[in-house]
Protein backbone atom coordinates (compact mmCIF):
# COMPACT_ATOMS: atom_id res chain seq x y z
CA UNK A 1 0.00 0.00 0.00
CA UNK A 2 1.31 3.45 -0.88
CA UNK A 3 2.08 6.12 1.68
CA UNK A 4 -0.74 8.24 0.31
CA UNK A 5 -3.27 5.47 0.85
CA UNK A 6 -1.99 4.80 4.36
CA UNK A 7 -1.99 8.48 5.19
CA UNK A 8 -5.64 9.13 4.32
CA UNK A 9 -7.65 9.58 7.46
CA UNK A 10 -10.25 7.10 8.58
CA UNK A 11 -13.17 9.41 7.85
CA UNK A 12 -12.12 9.74 4.21
CA UNK A 13 -11.64 6.00 3.86
CA UNK A 14 -15.21 5.53 5.18
CA UNK A 15 -16.82 8.20 2.97
CA UNK A 16 -18.49 5.61 0.74
CA UNK A 17 -20.04 3.98 3.80
CA UNK A 18 -21.44 7.29 5.01
CA UNK A 19 -22.88 7.94 1.56
CA UNK A 20 -24.60 4.58 1.81
CA UNK A 21 -25.93 5.37 5.29
CA UNK A 22 -27.35 8.70 4.10
CA UNK A 23 -28.98 7.10 1.08
CA UNK A 24 -30.44 4.21 3.11
CA UNK A 25 -31.94 6.51 5.76
CA UNK A 26 -33.36 8.83 3.08
CA UNK A 27 -35.01 5.92 1.26
CA UNK A 28 -36.35 4.45 4.51
CA UNK A 29 -37.72 7.87 5.54
CA UNK A 30 -39.41 8.24 2.15
CA UNK A 31 -40.99 4.79 2.56
CA UNK A 32 -42.28 5.78 6.01
CA UNK A 33 -43.71 9.03 4.66
CA UNK A 34 -45.36 7.28 1.72
CA UNK A 35 -46.86 4.56 3.89
CA UNK A 36 -47.94 6.57 6.93
CA UNK A 37 -51.70 6.38 7.42
CA UNK A 38 -53.81 9.49 7.92
CA UNK A 39 -51.18 11.83 6.54
CA UNK A 40 -52.74 14.55 4.36
CA UNK A 41 -51.58 14.43 0.73
CA UNK A 42 -50.18 17.95 0.84
CA UNK A 43 -48.13 17.16 3.93
CA UNK A 44 -46.96 13.88 2.40
CA UNK A 45 -45.86 15.58 -0.84
CA UNK A 46 -44.16 18.39 1.08
CA UNK A 47 -42.18 15.89 3.18
CA UNK A 48 -41.14 13.95 0.08
CA UNK A 49 -40.17 17.17 -1.66
CA UNK A 50 -38.07 18.29 1.29
CA UNK A 51 -36.38 14.88 1.39
CA UNK A 52 -35.64 15.17 -2.32
CA UNK A 53 -34.12 18.62 -1.92
CA UNK A 54 -32.05 17.41 1.04
CA UNK A 55 -30.74 14.45 -0.96
CA UNK A 56 -29.94 16.68 -3.94
CA UNK A 57 -28.12 19.18 -1.70
CA UNK A 58 -26.12 16.39 -0.13
CA UNK A 59 -25.17 14.99 -3.54
CA UNK A 60 -24.23 18.41 -4.90
CA UNK A 61 -22.47 19.96 -1.90
CA UNK A 62 -22.37 17.68 1.15
CA UNK A 63 -20.50 14.80 -0.48
CA UNK A 64 -17.88 17.21 -1.84
CA UNK A 65 -17.52 18.93 1.53
CA UNK A 66 -16.93 15.62 3.31
CA UNK A 67 -14.50 14.40 0.67
CA UNK A 68 -12.43 17.59 0.45
CA UNK A 69 -12.71 18.54 4.14
CA UNK A 70 -13.23 22.18 3.07
CA UNK A 71 -14.28 24.35 6.01
CA UNK A 72 -16.10 26.87 3.81
CA UNK A 73 -17.89 24.20 1.75
CA UNK A 74 -18.84 22.39 4.96
CA UNK A 75 -20.39 25.53 6.43
CA UNK A 76 -22.37 26.08 3.23
CA UNK A 77 -23.65 22.51 3.26
CA UNK A 78 -24.71 22.62 6.94
CA UNK A 79 -26.32 26.06 6.55
CA UNK A 80 -28.85 24.45 4.22
CA UNK A 81 -28.91 20.83 5.44
CA UNK A 82 -29.77 21.68 9.07
CA UNK A 83 -32.92 23.71 8.27
CA UNK A 84 -34.02 21.16 5.67
CA UNK A 85 -33.62 18.25 8.11
CA UNK A 86 -35.52 20.07 10.86
CA UNK A 87 -38.23 21.07 8.37
CA UNK A 88 -38.78 17.52 7.13
CA UNK A 89 -38.91 16.35 10.76
CA UNK A 90 -41.48 19.06 11.53
CA UNK A 91 -43.66 17.92 8.61
CA UNK A 92 -43.36 14.18 9.36
CA UNK A 93 -41.80 13.16 12.73
CA UNK A 94 -40.90 9.77 11.28
CA UNK A 95 -38.19 11.57 9.32
CA UNK A 96 -36.26 11.98 12.58
CA UNK A 97 -34.06 9.22 11.13
CA UNK A 98 -32.27 11.88 9.08
CA UNK A 99 -31.03 13.46 12.31
CA UNK A 100 -28.85 10.40 12.89
CA UNK A 101 -26.80 11.23 9.82
CA UNK A 102 -26.92 15.01 10.34
CA UNK A 103 -25.08 14.90 13.69
CA UNK A 104 -22.01 13.06 12.28
CA UNK A 105 -21.88 15.60 9.44
CA UNK A 106 -21.84 18.44 11.97
CA UNK A 107 -18.96 16.89 13.89
CA UNK A 108 -17.01 15.98 10.77
CA UNK A 109 -17.25 19.43 9.18
CA UNK A 110 -16.95 21.78 12.17
CA UNK A 111 -14.39 22.37 14.90
CA UNK A 112 -15.30 20.88 18.27
CA UNK A 113 -16.66 24.06 19.87
CA UNK A 114 -18.76 24.86 16.80
CA UNK A 115 -19.92 21.27 16.54
CA UNK A 116 -21.16 21.40 20.16
CA UNK A 117 -22.99 24.65 19.45
CA UNK A 118 -24.49 23.24 16.27
CA UNK A 119 -25.62 20.08 18.02
CA UNK A 120 -27.27 22.05 20.81
CA UNK A 121 -28.98 24.33 18.25
CA UNK A 122 -30.38 21.34 16.33
CA UNK A 123 -31.61 19.68 19.53
CA UNK A 124 -33.25 22.93 20.65
CA UNK A 125 -35.00 23.33 17.29
CA UNK A 126 -36.20 19.74 17.38
CA UNK A 127 -37.49 20.26 20.94
CA UNK A 128 -39.40 23.34 19.80
CA UNK A 129 -40.98 21.25 17.04
CA UNK A 130 -41.97 18.62 19.60
CA UNK A 131 -43.48 21.28 21.88
CA UNK A 132 -45.40 22.86 19.02
CA UNK A 133 -46.79 19.56 17.80
CA UNK A 134 -47.67 18.19 21.26
CA UNK A 135 -48.63 21.36 23.06
CA UNK A 136 -46.89 22.98 26.07
CA UNK A 137 -48.45 20.68 28.64
CA UNK A 138 -48.08 17.28 27.05
CA UNK A 139 -44.95 18.00 25.06
CA UNK A 140 -42.71 19.53 27.70
CA UNK A 141 -41.52 16.30 29.31
CA UNK A 142 -40.87 14.52 26.01
CA UNK A 143 -39.02 17.59 24.76
CA UNK A 144 -36.81 17.74 27.84
CA UNK A 145 -36.10 14.01 27.68
CA UNK A 146 -35.32 14.28 24.02
CA UNK A 147 -32.94 17.19 24.59
CA UNK A 148 -31.06 15.38 27.38
CA UNK A 149 -30.89 12.00 25.65
CA UNK A 150 -30.19 13.50 22.26
CA UNK A 151 -27.48 15.76 23.60
CA UNK A 152 -25.71 12.89 25.37
CA UNK A 153 -25.90 10.62 22.33
CA UNK A 154 -24.91 13.37 19.89
CA UNK A 155 -21.98 14.52 22.01
CA UNK A 156 -20.67 10.99 22.51
CA UNK A 157 -21.01 10.23 18.81
CA UNK A 158 -19.43 13.54 17.86
CA UNK A 159 -16.50 13.16 20.23
CA UNK A 160 -15.91 9.65 18.94
CA UNK A 161 -15.90 10.87 15.33
CA UNK A 162 -13.60 13.77 16.23
CA UNK A 163 -11.18 11.44 17.99
CA UNK A 164 -11.08 9.10 15.00
CA UNK A 165 -10.34 11.99 12.64
CA UNK A 166 -7.64 13.44 14.92
CA UNK A 167 -5.96 10.09 15.37
CA UNK A 168 -6.07 9.48 11.64
CA UNK A 169 -4.57 12.88 10.92
CA UNK A 170 -1.83 12.24 13.47
CA UNK A 171 -1.19 8.90 11.81
CA UNK A 172 -1.05 10.57 8.41
CA UNK A 173 1.44 13.12 9.75
CA UNK A 174 3.54 10.31 11.24
CA UNK A 175 3.48 8.42 7.94
CA UNK A 176 4.59 11.60 6.15
CA UNK A 177 7.44 12.04 8.64
CA UNK A 178 8.48 8.40 8.21
CA UNK A 179 8.39 8.78 4.43
CA UNK A 180 10.58 11.89 4.69
CA UNK A 181 12.97 10.09 7.04
CA UNK A 182 13.10 7.15 4.64
CA UNK A 183 13.98 9.49 1.78
CA UNK A 184 16.70 11.12 3.90
CA UNK A 185 18.04 7.69 4.82
CA UNK A 186 18.03 6.63 1.18
CA UNK A 187 19.96 9.78 0.29
CA UNK A 188 22.51 9.14 3.05
CA UNK A 189 22.80 5.49 1.99
CA UNK A 190 23.32 6.54 -1.62
CA UNK A 191 25.99 9.02 -0.56
CA UNK A 192 27.71 6.39 1.58
CA UNK A 193 27.58 3.95 -1.32
CA UNK A 194 29.11 6.55 -3.61
CA UNK A 195 31.91 7.22 -1.11
CA UNK A 196 32.54 3.50 -0.69
CA UNK A 197 32.65 3.03 -4.45
CA UNK A 198 35.01 5.99 -4.76
CA UNK A 199 37.29 4.44 -2.15
CA UNK A 200 37.13 1.07 -3.94
CA UNK A 201 38.06 2.64 -7.28
CA UNK A 202 40.89 4.55 -5.59
CA UNK A 203 42.24 1.29 -4.15
CA UNK A 204 41.95 -0.39 -7.54
CA UNK A 205 43.83 2.43 -9.23
CA UNK A 206 46.53 2.43 -6.56
CA UNK A 207 46.93 -1.34 -6.56
CA UNK A 208 47.05 -1.64 -10.34
CA UNK A 209 47.68 1.43 -12.46
CA UNK A 210 49.78 3.42 -10.00
CA UNK A 211 51.97 0.43 -9.20
CA UNK A 212 52.35 -0.39 -12.87
CA UNK A 213 53.34 3.13 -13.76
CA UNK A 214 55.87 3.17 -10.92
CA UNK A 215 57.35 -0.07 -12.23
CA UNK A 216 57.51 1.28 -15.78
CA UNK A 217 59.25 4.40 -14.49
CA UNK A 218 61.83 2.33 -12.62
CA UNK A 219 62.53 0.23 -15.71
CA UNK A 220 62.89 3.32 -17.89
CA UNK A 221 65.28 4.90 -15.38
CA UNK A 222 67.35 1.71 -15.39
CA UNK A 223 67.18 1.67 -19.18
CA UNK A 224 68.55 5.22 -19.32
CA UNK A 225 71.46 4.18 -17.07
CA UNK A 226 72.33 1.16 -19.23
CA UNK A 227 71.97 2.78 -22.68
CA UNK A 228 75.63 3.73 -23.06
CA UNK A 229 77.33 0.76 -21.41
CA UNK A 230 75.22 -2.42 -21.58
CA UNK A 231 72.82 -2.66 -24.54
CA UNK A 232 71.69 -6.15 -23.50
CA UNK A 233 70.66 -4.96 -20.04
CA UNK A 234 68.96 -1.96 -21.60
CA UNK A 235 66.93 -4.28 -23.83
CA UNK A 236 65.91 -6.33 -20.78
CA UNK A 237 64.69 -3.21 -18.98
CA UNK A 238 62.85 -2.09 -22.12
CA UNK A 239 61.14 -5.48 -22.42
CA UNK A 240 60.15 -5.40 -18.75
CA UNK A 241 58.71 -1.91 -19.18
CA UNK A 242 56.75 -3.04 -22.24
CA UNK A 243 55.33 -6.07 -20.41
CA UNK A 244 54.34 -3.92 -17.43
CA UNK A 245 52.69 -1.37 -19.72
CA UNK A 246 50.68 -4.11 -21.44
CA UNK A 247 49.64 -5.54 -18.08
CA UNK A 248 48.65 -2.05 -16.97
CA UNK A 249 46.52 -1.64 -20.08
CA UNK A 250 44.74 -4.92 -19.33
CA UNK A 251 44.20 -3.82 -15.72
CA UNK A 252 42.77 -0.49 -16.88
CA UNK A 253 40.32 -2.27 -19.16
CA UNK A 254 39.32 -4.60 -16.34
CA UNK A 255 38.88 -1.67 -13.99
CA UNK A 256 36.64 0.17 -16.45
CA UNK A 257 34.55 -2.96 -16.88
CA UNK A 258 34.54 -3.69 -13.12
CA UNK A 259 35.95 -7.15 -13.88
CA UNK A 260 38.20 -9.58 -12.05
CA UNK A 261 41.96 -8.98 -12.60
CA UNK A 262 42.98 -10.46 -15.97
CA UNK A 263 45.45 -12.93 -14.38
CA UNK A 264 42.67 -14.41 -12.25
CA UNK A 265 40.26 -14.72 -15.16
CA UNK A 266 42.77 -16.77 -17.13
CA UNK A 267 43.86 -19.29 -14.51
CA UNK A 268 43.63 -20.48 -10.89
CA UNK A 269 44.57 -18.38 -7.86
CA UNK A 270 47.72 -20.42 -7.19
CA UNK A 271 48.94 -20.14 -10.77
CA UNK A 272 48.02 -16.45 -10.96
CA UNK A 273 50.03 -15.69 -7.81
CA UNK A 274 52.95 -17.79 -9.04
CA UNK A 275 53.06 -15.83 -12.31
CA UNK A 276 52.68 -12.53 -10.48
CA UNK A 277 55.60 -13.31 -8.16
CA UNK A 278 57.81 -14.51 -11.02
CA UNK A 279 56.98 -11.46 -13.12
CA UNK A 280 57.30 -8.89 -10.34
CA UNK A 281 60.71 -10.06 -9.05
CA UNK A 282 62.71 -8.86 -12.07
CA UNK A 283 60.61 -5.69 -12.29
CA UNK A 284 61.49 -4.60 -8.74
CA UNK A 285 65.01 -6.02 -8.78
CA UNK A 286 64.40 -8.51 -5.97
CA UNK A 287 64.77 -12.28 -5.94
CA UNK A 288 61.36 -13.78 -5.23
CA UNK A 289 59.99 -17.14 -4.20
CA UNK A 290 56.50 -18.63 -4.06
CA UNK A 291 55.20 -21.58 -2.06
CA UNK A 292 51.87 -23.17 -1.23
CA UNK A 293 51.04 -24.79 2.12
CA UNK A 294 48.18 -27.27 2.24
CA UNK A 295 45.98 -28.63 -0.51
CA UNK A 296 44.79 -25.90 -2.89
CA UNK A 297 41.01 -25.52 -3.19
CA UNK A 298 38.50 -23.13 -4.67
CA UNK A 299 38.32 -19.72 -3.00
CA UNK A 300 35.45 -17.22 -3.40
CA UNK A 301 36.07 -14.71 -6.17
CA UNK A 302 36.12 -11.71 -3.80
CA UNK A 303 38.77 -13.40 -1.64
CA UNK A 304 40.85 -14.24 -4.72
CA UNK A 305 40.87 -10.56 -5.69
CA UNK A 306 41.92 -9.55 -2.16
CA UNK A 307 44.79 -12.06 -2.10
CA UNK A 308 45.97 -11.08 -5.57
CA UNK A 309 45.88 -7.32 -4.91
CA UNK A 310 47.54 -7.75 -1.51
CA UNK A 311 50.40 -9.66 -3.11
CA UNK A 312 50.80 -6.90 -5.71
CA UNK A 313 50.86 -4.19 -3.04
CA UNK A 314 53.23 -6.05 -0.72
CA UNK A 315 55.75 -6.83 -3.47
CA UNK A 316 55.59 -3.25 -4.76
CA UNK A 317 56.35 -1.99 -1.23
CA UNK A 318 59.28 -4.41 -1.03
CA UNK A 319 60.73 -3.00 -4.25
CA UNK A 320 60.17 0.64 -3.28
CA UNK A 321 61.03 0.81 0.38
CA UNK A 322 62.72 -2.26 1.81
CA UNK A 323 66.09 -2.50 0.03
CA UNK A 324 65.63 -6.27 0.27
CA UNK A 325 67.49 -8.90 -1.73
CA UNK A 326 64.79 -11.56 -1.45
CA UNK A 327 61.06 -11.75 -0.83
CA UNK A 328 58.96 -14.85 -0.12
CA UNK A 329 55.24 -15.26 -0.81
CA UNK A 330 53.40 -18.17 0.83
CA UNK A 331 49.76 -19.06 0.22
CA UNK A 332 48.30 -21.32 2.90
CA UNK A 333 45.13 -23.45 2.85
CA UNK A 334 43.76 -24.65 6.17
CA UNK A 335 40.42 -25.79 7.51
CA UNK A 336 39.71 -22.37 8.98
CA UNK A 337 40.33 -20.44 5.75
CA UNK A 338 43.16 -19.22 3.59
CA UNK A 339 46.24 -17.17 4.49
CA UNK A 340 48.84 -15.14 2.64
CA UNK A 341 52.30 -14.25 3.96
CA UNK A 342 54.78 -11.93 2.26
CA UNK A 343 58.15 -11.46 3.97
CA UNK A 344 61.42 -9.86 2.95
CA UNK A 345 64.98 -9.52 4.28
CA UNK A 346 65.10 -5.75 3.88
CA UNK A 347 65.89 -2.93 6.27
CA UNK A 348 62.53 -3.07 8.03
CA UNK A 349 61.02 -0.23 10.02
CA UNK A 350 60.31 0.61 13.67
CA UNK A 351 57.13 -0.90 15.17
CA UNK A 352 54.11 1.31 14.60
CA UNK A 353 55.43 2.84 11.37
CA UNK A 354 54.05 0.18 9.07
CA UNK A 355 50.38 1.04 9.19
CA UNK A 356 50.49 4.31 7.28
CA UNK A 357 50.30 5.02 3.59
CA UNK A 358 47.42 4.56 1.20
CA UNK A 359 48.69 1.17 0.01
CA UNK A 360 48.57 -0.58 3.38
CA UNK A 361 45.38 1.27 4.32
CA UNK A 362 43.73 0.11 1.11
CA UNK A 363 44.97 -3.43 1.75
CA UNK A 364 43.46 -3.39 5.24
CA UNK A 365 40.17 -2.11 3.84
CA UNK A 366 40.06 -4.89 1.25
CA UNK A 367 40.76 -7.53 3.88
CA UNK A 368 38.12 -6.11 6.22
CA UNK A 369 35.50 -6.18 3.45
CA UNK A 370 35.76 -9.98 3.26
CA UNK A 371 35.88 -10.43 7.05
CA UNK A 372 39.61 -11.12 7.27
CA UNK A 373 42.49 -9.82 9.39
CA UNK A 374 45.87 -8.34 8.47
CA UNK A 375 49.07 -8.12 10.51
CA UNK A 376 52.22 -6.16 9.65
CA UNK A 377 55.33 -7.14 11.62
CA UNK A 378 58.76 -5.53 11.27
CA UNK A 379 61.78 -4.25 13.13
CA UNK A 380 64.78 -2.21 11.95
CA UNK A 381 67.27 -4.44 10.17
CA UNK A 382 65.00 -7.48 10.49
CA UNK A 383 62.89 -7.26 7.35
CA UNK A 384 59.11 -7.07 7.26
CA UNK A 385 56.25 -9.55 7.18
CA UNK A 386 52.68 -8.96 6.02
CA UNK A 387 50.19 -11.69 6.87
CA UNK A 388 46.56 -11.96 5.80
CA UNK A 389 44.05 -14.46 7.13
CA UNK A 390 40.71 -14.83 5.38
CA UNK A 391 37.96 -16.95 6.96
CA UNK A 392 36.27 -19.92 5.38
CA UNK A 393 33.04 -18.66 3.76
CA UNK A 394 29.86 -19.58 5.58
CA UNK A 395 27.31 -22.09 4.21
Amino acid sequence: MSDAAVGRNAWQRGIAGWHGVFGALAVFSAVLVAGEDGLPPGQRYLALALLGVLCGWYAAVGARALRRESRRLGLLYLAVAIPLTIAVFAVVPACALMLFVLYPHIWALLPVYRAVAGTVAVLAAVSVVILVRSGPGDGLLPAVLYIVAGLVIALLLGLWITRIIEQSRDRAALVAELAAARQDLAAVSEQAGALAERARVAREIHDTLAQGFASVLLQLEALETELGGDPEAARRHLGAAQRTARANLAEARALVGALTPPDLRATSLVEALRRLVERTGPEIGVETGFAVDGAPRAVPANQEVVLFRATQEALTNVGRHSGAHRAEVRLGFAGSGVSLTVCDDGRGFPPGNGSGGFGLAGMRARVAEVGGTMLVDSRPGGGATVRLELPEPGP
